[in-house]
């Protein structure tokens, strides 16, 4: 039997706990490269060992997150601004 490998949903807001709209998260392995949508989320759906992702967005401070398979389900990311 095999396992699916889980979603995980990252939500990227701002200081004001608005969704951020195309925020680019890039895996820093391979590239890989997701943005999130109008509600500020992002799904990564094939992580099946740790992953480190690169947060970008123009204006506002950039960032890492690491993801595992043992990661939540659901990861919030707060951007502040420059």
């Amino acid at each position: 039997m095999s396992w699916a490998t889980p979603i995980i949903k990252v939500v990227v807001l701002d200081e004001n706990n608005m969704p951020l709209t195309g925020v680019k998260l890039q895996e820093m392995k391979n590239k890989t490269t997701l943005f999130t949508n109008f509600d500020g989320i992002s799904e990564l759906s094939d992580v099946e060992d740790t992953k480190v992702f690169l947060v970008e967005y123009i204006g506002y401070e950039s960032g890492y997150i690491k993801v595992s398979p043992n990661s939540d389900s659901e990861i919030k990311i707060v951007l502040r601004k420059k």
